[in-house]
C-alpha cells in the first residue's frame, strides 16, 4: 500500500507527499466527490496534516481523480494511511472505483521537479485544507 521511502537518512523530518490516483466508474462521480470530502475531512485531523489538493478529471469518459496528500513528516503518512479510519474510507471507495488505488510517495525536493515514471502533476489543483 504505502511505498517504503528511499531518500536520506532524515526522510522522517522532512516533508511528504503522497499522490494518490483513482479511475471512477463511469456515472459514479457524485458519490466519489462525496467520499472524497469525507476522507480528506478524517485526513485533516491527523497528526502532521498539512492538507490535500485534488486534480479532477478532463476526460469524463474515463474519470481519473488525483489527490495529493501532505504531511509534515513520514511517519505520519504512515499512521494516516495505515489507519482503522482510512481503511474503513478506503472500503466504502471500492463500489465507486474501477481498479484499486494507485499510491506514489514522495520527499523533500523531488515533488518540485518532474521525475521519470512520476506522475505529471499540473499546477493548479483544488486544495482542501
Amino acid at each position: 500500500m504505502l511505498e517504503s521511502l528511499t531518500t536520506g537518512s532524515d526522510e522522517d523530518t522532512q516533508q511528504v507527499t503522497a499522490i494518490i490516483s483513482h479511475t471512477v466508474r463511469p456515472r459514479r462521480e457524485q458519490g466519489y466527490e462525496e467520499w472524497l470530502h469525507g476522507i480528506a475531512t478524517d485526513a485533516h485531523k491527523f497528526k502532521g496534516h498539512l492538507e490535500v489538493s485534488v486534480i479532477r478529471p478532463r476526460d469524463h469518459a474515463h474519470p481519473k481523480y488525483v489527490a495529493i496528500v501532505k504531511f509534515d513528516q513520514y511517519s505520519n503518512l504512515k499512521t494516516w494511511m495505515e489507519s482503522d479510519i482510512r481503511q474503513e474510507w478506503i472500503a466504502r471507495l471500492q463500489p465507486l472505483i474501477e481498479k484499486p488505488e494507485d499510491v506514489q510517495t514522495l520527499t523533500g525536493l523531488e515533488t518540485w521537479f518532474m521525475l521519470p515514471n512520476k506522475l505529471r502533476v499540473p499546477p493548479l489543483a483544488t486544495r482542501w485544507c
